[in-house]
């Protein structure tokens, strides 16, 4: 028998059944306006106070800074006005809150903000009377307490708005089961008028509609691999359909993101890993007590400013990109180091090719690339291990080769290599990090514009290619002595 629709159900009735149908109806839609007018407007509370405390977090303190150490002038902080932005939003926020729970904590928000201006007006006052620099740190200790209190205030608000919206839910929640109860109770009284489509009803509206509310309160609860069946009806058929590929799509999307957040932090970690290496800082301060003990006074001296200058450009105050300039000292202080360390078993040379002297790249390219060259390559051969560096400039990129001597790839290592490297998979061993990890990072920083090859013959050498677009900030690279 063909399926009918849920309009042609409804006809089949009478005027009793519509009459009695459309109570509910009314009743339902408009509850559930309400409910989600109430609840959207919750979501956005939360959503708003905590872009609102994160903007504390990270502008305002930051901004009194700059005006403190002279990085942005009187005239630039009064100009941009954070904390009138900031009054503006938690009025916004205001408007759309209704107890007096809420309105007393952002009460509280207000004057905390009133105390922050009054801050930044006395650190105004301070550098426009040119107070010594100790009142405006003391001022700033000040600030922090009040922008900690603001921030301390804002999550107690989330938290307020998070109780309303649980509350919200579980009335609706009951509100569902007082409107299902009440259905049965009207298809109990109208059961002699629709006994002929009761089944019907049944099977093909009441238990697709249960299907749909269990999908979304799985949904709700994070359940993402739930999925309704597929109803006979053609209109709960469409929805259910819709509502299953919807979750298939909020799956895939949050895999997708969970997967680039992993390997972003485990980018990052590896990073900072491969800055301070304590290995390596163990041994090369080994050699420097050696070298004193042996009266080799020159060659410690070296290499304590090599060590020095070493970390200085590795932390470089926590910025993530450098002049090229400095890129190629920081590997030629490691390899210098090194040299120091294994005698005439090491050598090395570094070629600077290019010609623009403001050329900015990604920091510690370079240095990790070098460590496996000298690790996994040079240090297992006999002869003396050859270090060559070469960094080029082409039109629109720059070119960095890093070639050695050593015992080389075998060619189904380097082909797991080249297909981990394709795959974006992690090494299995800890040798693979330095190369996996500047791969990562070259891709999270440069996109598909960044490539790394590698070319290796076994027991001959190895060369590793590096080419990224240029990147010229003029006016933001910092003095080689910094």
């Amino acid at each position: 028998m063909k399926t009918k629709s849920i309009k042609g159900i409804f006809q089949q009735t009478n005027k009793l059944m519509i009459l009695v149908a459309f109570i509910p109806l009314v009743v339902s839609s408009v509850f559930y306006s309400r409910q989600i007018f109430i609840y959207q407007n919750t979501i956005n509370n939360i959503e708003e106070a905590n872009q609102l405390s994160e903007k504390v977090d990270a502008i305002v303190l930051e901004e009194m800074w700059d005006l403190v150490f002279g990085q942005k002038t009187v005239a630039q902080v009064q100009e941009t006005n954070v904390i009138d932005e900031l009054r503006s939003d938690l009025q916004h926020i205001q408007e759309n809150t209704s107890t007096a729970k809420e309105l007393n904590i952002l009460a509280v928000a207000f004057r905390t903000l009133d105390s922050l201006e009054t801050y930044q007006q006395q650190l105004i006052d301070n550098i426009l009377n040119d107070e010594p620099v100790e009142q405006n740190q003391y001022v700033m200790i000040q600030v922090d307490s009040v922008i900690d209190l603001l921030s301390d205030i804002l999550q107690q608000f989330v938290g307020v708005e998070i109780s309303l919206a649980s509350q919200t839910n579980h009335e609706l929640v009951q509100s569902v089961l007082l409107l299902i109860l009440f259905q049965v109770v009207l298809l109990l009284i109208i059961f002699a008028i629709i006994n002929k489509n009761r089944r019907f009803v049944r099977d093909n509206l009441q238990y697709p509609l249960d299907r749909l509310l269990d999908l979304s309160n799985e949904l709700s609860q994070g359940h993402l691999n739930y999925r309704a069946e597929l109803p006979e009806t053609p209109e709960l058929r469409t929805l259910t359909s819709s509502l299953n590929r919807m979750a298939d799509d909020l799956t895939r999307l949050l895999e997708e993101n969970a997967l680039k957040q992993y390997h972003l932090a485990q980018s990052e970690v590896r990073v900072l890993q491969a800055q301070i290496t304590p290995h390596f800082i163990y041994n090369s301060l080994d050699a420097i007590v050696s070298l004193i003990e042996a009266t080799r006074f020159e060659q410690a001296t070296e290499m304590t400013y090599a060590l020095s200058d070493f970390f200085r450009i590795s932390l470089s105050k926590g910025q993530d990109w450098i002049p090229l300039e400095k890129e190629l000292r920081h590997v030629d202080d490691y390899l210098k180091i090194l040299q120091i360390r294994y005698g005439r078993m090491l050598s090395y040379t570094i070629e600077d090719q290019t010609v623009s002297p403001e050329l900015q790249v990604l920091k510690m390219v370079l240095q990790p690339l070098v460590e496996n060259a000298v690790y996994h390559g040079t240090k297992f051969v006999r002869r003396v291990g050859m270090i060559r560096i070469t960094v080029s400039e082409l039109p629109h990129q720059i070119q960095m080769t890093i070639s050695d001597n050593g015992v080389g790839i075998d060619p189904e290592r380097l082909e797991e290599i080249h297909r981990n490297l394709k795959e974006t998979t992690d090494p299995a061993s800890e040798s693979g990090y330095g190369l996996y990890n500047v791969y990562r990072r070259l891709q999270l920083n440069y996109g598909s514009e960044a490539q790394l090859t590698i070319h290796s013959q076994y027991q001959e050498g190895t060369t590793i290619n590096v080419t990224v677009p240029k990147r010229e900030e003029p006016n933001h690279v910092q003095s080689v002595h910094s």
